[in-house]
């Protein structure tokens, strides 16, 4: 990399720096070669030794060990056999740390980093695969059209799920355009929808006890402001610098729907709520 190249990427990563209160951030990418150039420009900007690791909404983890933007050992990757360094051909391993990179790309975003130390120093004679190499692997490397993915319960055949009447009900329904995983809570314990990244078996998926907890804590809230507050209410939560996962809950006294989504997705979420208030008026 040339003294330019080096002095481009720096103001580059001065002008872009937030602070963060946590070693994970999102990369953004809406498609998986947006993530996959997300993926390789980690790895071109890693110049002291890192491990890295990357993982996907469905728990696929890619981690890496990189230095001076050369990939220089897998410690996990998404599928297959740890590639072998030291007795792999060179050709073979670039085909094989493209694959894995573009494996990583099409798993189900959000896509999260941990940028770490190295468990041990490197070798002298460690210098692994170029960026320039994996990046022209990739590039023969064609990737799939990203899918539209909704996890949902089974349904038979003939059965439709209604539209909900309520306004946190409508929301619930609404946010499905944008949302990485949805609640919907009614006035009973048990009467629970989740979808997405929430519903079971999933990654954000929340056990009943959070759930009557977080339904208290609103009503407490709710109690303690009375005086001041009506509905319907929407809360929204932001991750700190913008970057990262967010939440909406809207409660409109009946029922309580709650949307996981990309903290860039806010200006969706509060349109939605705009048009939903401007019905109810």
């Amino acid at each position: 990399m040339m003294d330019g190249e080096i002095l481009d990427m720096l103001e580059g990563i001065g002008r872009t720096s937030v602070a963060r209160l946590s070693p994970a951030f999102y990369l953004p990418g809406d498609t998986a070669q947006a993530r996959r150039d997300e993926v390789l420009g980690v790895i071109r900007g890693t110049i002291l030794p890192r491990r890295l690791e990357f993982t996907a909404s469905d728990g696929a983890v890619l981690a890496i060990e990189v230095n001076s933007s050369r990939i220089t050992d897998v410690f996990r990757c998404v599928t297959g056999p740890v590639p072998d360094f030291e007795t792999d051909a060179r050709e073979n391993l670039t085909e094989r740390l493209a694959q894995l990179v573009s494996d990583i790309a099409t798993a189900p975003s959000p896509l999260e980093l941990v940028s770490r130390r190295p468990d041990m120093a490197l070798e002298a004679d460690d210098v692994g695969i170029t960026f320039s190499e994996v990046q022209a692997a990739c590039d023969r490397i064609e990737l799939p059209e990203e899918p539209r993915i909704s996890i949902v319960e089974n349904h038979p055949p003939e059965a439709h799920p209604a539209p909900h009447a309520s306004i946190a009900g409508t929301f619930y329904d609404d946010t499905d355009r944008f949302a990485l995983g949805r609640i919907l809570m009614g006035a009973a314990e048990d009467d629970i929808q989740l979808d997405g990244i929430c519903a079971p078996g999933q990654p954000a998926q929340p056990d009943a006890d959070l759930l009557n907890r977080f339904a208290k804590d609103l009503a407490g809230w709710q109690a303690d402001g009375s005086g001041a507050l009506s509905e319907p209410q929407l809360i929204v939560m932001r991750p700190s610098g913008g970057q990262g996962a967010g939440l909406a809950i809207l409660r409109d006294g009946r029922e309580t729907a709650a949307a996981v989504h990309d903290a860039r997705k806010l200006g969706a979420v509060v349109n939605l709520w705009k048009s939903l208030k401007t019905a109810v008026e």
